[in-house]
């Protein structure tokens, strides 16, 4: 039997099949001891341990566990989401006072933005063509250009390209249920329905949950019920956001990513879905989604390499592994 210990520096642990949206860093100190040899020709050789089964328990996208897998990570976005607003210093008090006057100010002009809105595709043929394409940005084709992105980034090994397009859709994710939420408590009626229904100009808001009260929705579609905030407009937004942010060092991303979602919001206008406060609301929370969904990654993932700084806050770990045809145990504190 023949024990040896190896010193370990660091390793980055990568997997194209399985997204890797973890980097991850081990310590100096961890101590490898690794037995129970069967060939004499290994003894002399002084190889790195293979990844330990536990990888897939602590570290990976798809632990319950660690703060850095998906579903762990994705609480924790809706957690800081939901508290955010007791953590608002002055100037986010200040701009939150503006983006709601400014959102006041656009329900008031809500009618005549859509009489403009509305005749723009009789008027011009390349608006009619393209806003049917471009408003589908705003969910099919965003979400799967995101997935396109990450797979494309999985094949040639790009981590940061993976791990940009996984945050993508937690920001998607989570915006989308925000958007649900004020759906379900405004009741506005969109556009199209006003014409039909209401004749109201602006539309109707029906108040919360009326869309379930079979009185109200006979003979209605969902359509009068669903107008603010657009959903679309959100969910262009807060791919748009995480990209532009993740990439901000190179000008091209963030130009054409918040150019691509501005054009969703204007398709939503054009489209006769949405009125222009709907589109801005749904705006601003995409772009907040995405933002704290970013901030967060990289606050997790910061946090784990001050720990490692810190002999105190790494955890003992006693694990079963095998290399070759060697097998023994790794103990790492």
């Amino acid at each position: 039997m023949l024990f040896k210990i190896l010193i370990v520096q660091g390793a980055i642990l990568f997997s194209c099949n399985v997204s890797a949206y973890t980097q991850i860093i081990q310590s100096t100190d961890s101590i490898n001891i690794i037995g129970i040899s069967s060939s004499k020709a290994n003894q002399n050789k002084i190889s790195y341990q293979k990844p330990s089964a536990s990888f897939y328990k602590t570290d990976s996208i798809f632990s319950f566990q660690s703060p850095k897998g998906y579903v762990p990570s994705l609480l924790s976005n809706f957690g800081e989401q939901i508290t955010a607003p007791f953590r608002f210093n002055k100037k986010d008090w200040i701009i939150t006072g503006a983006a709601v006057g400014m959102t006041i100010a656009l329900i008031h002009f809500d009618n005549d933005v859509d009489k403009w809105a509305t005749v723009q595709k009789q008027k011009h043929v390349w608006v009619n063509k393209s806003s049917p394409v471009i408003t589908q940005f705003g969910s099919t084709y965003g979400i799967s250009s995101a997935a396109v992105i990450g797979l494309i980034s999985a094949a040639f090994k790009n981590q940061k390209g993976i791990q940009t397009s996984l945050l993508a859709t937690q920001a998607w994710i989570t915006s989308a249920v925000w958007v649900q939420l004020i759906k379900h408590f405004t009741g506005r009626e969109d556009p199209s329905a006003s014409y039909i229904y209401s004749k109201i100009p602006g539309g109707k808001w029906w108040g919360p949950f009326k869309q379930y009260d079979q009185d109200v929705t006979i003979y209605k579609s969902v359509s009068s019920f669903d107008a603010f905030p657009s959903g679309h407009t959100a969910a262009a937004f807060s791919i748009a956001t995480v990209f532009a942010t993740q990439y901000n060092s190179t000008a091209a991303v963030p130009i054409i990513s918040y150019s691509m979602a501005t054009l969703v919001g204007v398709s939503r206008l054009t489209e006769h879905q949405h009125w222009a406060s709907d589109v801005f609301v749904g705006g601003l929370l995409g772009y907040a989604c995405g933002k704290q969904v970013v901030a967060h990654f990289s606050k997790i993932h910061q946090n784990q390499v001050n720990s490692l700084s810190s002999r105190s806050n790494i955890k003992t770990e006693f694990t079963f592994i095998q290399n070759g045809n060697q097998i023994g145990f790794s103990l790492k504190w």
